[in-house]
């Protein structure tokens, strides 16, 4: 850590959006650490951030990474692996975005650099922290369920282009790689593995409403998993502005159903069983029953910033957002093929 700071030095790379929410997310974790440099491209971003954070604007990103313990990388998709790269280069801990990449390929080539440098990293796959998941997770997994058979998984949301999160690079398929599953559904992707197990192979199909190149908005997926169970996801970038981002997960074991329905970190979850029990929680009830179920800790930054101290690897790490990312990459592949059936086993470098 630092020699003249006691406590850990946290540094910004890109202060839009989802930047502000890991700043927000440190605040209340109430982990001891000092706010460092950021850097963006647009300085009246920048300076925003920094006004409301407690950050401060540097020149580059270069003097973010020197001057900073811990960096987090915020910016467009196209710019994670270099500043991943620079991270390692100077042996500082990171924290990047999801998705890591553009590409399986860059994806798999960041997961295996950052494995070799032994420095603790984490990716923003942040619904492995998600109450609502977890307390799923246990429902399925409770041997009373009985196996699971399928999944109906919807997520939806306003293009994000446009609204509160003001993202117009995703309209640039170069800085964004593709558009609602790369950009958005991956957390869903991981999330199926999580609550189901690996996938074996998927069938899909996309749309391009809006006619922004290289940027679908739909895509609408069935797959299989290893367990033999089967699934759907479909995931939509639409323009009705009253729906920011709405997960709807449905999971039907042999004994027993489950839902996940409103807020994806307060549920509610309910589940009925096939001797008539049920039951539903949400909120702080929901909370509580699941703090001993979150690895390390439930915020998910606050569990980074320990690790980082601790030098003790992140959770998800690179590693497991490669397999989402290999999902997605057999998803477009079948896409592109009018929707053939692709193995998840073949998508390799």
């Amino acid at each position: 850590m630092s020699t003249t700071e006691i406590l850990p030095v946290i540094g910004f790379l890109g202060t839009g959006h989802i930047a502000t929410f890991h700043s927000k997310m440190l605040k209340i974790s109430g982990v001891p650490m000092t706010r460092g440099g950021c850097f963006d491209i647009d300085i009246a971003r920048v300076e925003k951030f920094a006004a409301a954070s407690g950050h401060q604007v540097m020149s580059s990103e270069q003097d973010v990474i020197a001057s900073c313990d811990i960096i987090y990388i915020c910016t467009w998709t196209s710019e994670h692996q270099r500043l991943v790269d620079m991270c390692i280069a100077a042996g500082k801990p990171f924290f990047c975005e999801k998705p890591l990449s553009i590409g399986f390929t860059q994806a798999q080539q960041m997961t295996t650099t950052a494995a070799r440098s032994s420095l603790t990293h984490q990716c923003g796959l942040i619904l492995r922290r998600s109450p609502a998941y977890l307390w799923a997770r246990e429902l399925i997994t409770d041997a009373k369920a009985g196996a699971p058979m399928a999944v109906v998984f919807r997520d939806d949301q306003f293009i994000p282009i446009q609204g509160h999160y003001g993202s117009t690079w995703r309209s640039d398929v170069a800085k964004a790689g593709a558009g609602t599953l790369l950009e958005h559904s991956i957390h869903d992707v991981d999330m199926l593995r999580f609550l189901i197990g690996d996938v074996k192979s998927v069938s899909a199909r996309a749309t391009y409403r809006h006619g922004i190149e290289g940027i679908e908005d739909v895509v609408a997926a069935s797959m299989t998993f290893d367990n033999g169970a089967v699934g759907t996801l479909t995931t939509i970038w639409h323009d009705n502005l009253s729906r920011p981002s709405l997960r709807n997960v449905e999971v039907f074991c042999e004994n027993r159903t489950i839902t996940i329905a409103g807020d994806d970190w307060f549920g509610p979850v309910t589940w009925s069983d096939a001797d008539g029990t049920h039951g539903s929680l949400q909120g702080d009830d929901l909370l509580e029953k699941t703090l001993p179920l979150a690895v390390g800790d439930a915020n998910p930054d606050g569990a980074f910033v320990k690790a980082c101290v601790d030098k003790t690897p992140g959770f998800p790490d690179f590693s497991i957002a490669l397999e989402a990312h290999r999902i997605v990459e057999a998803m477009y592949a079948s896409a592109r093929s009018e929707g053939q059936s692709v193995s998840v086993e073949s998508i390799v470098q």
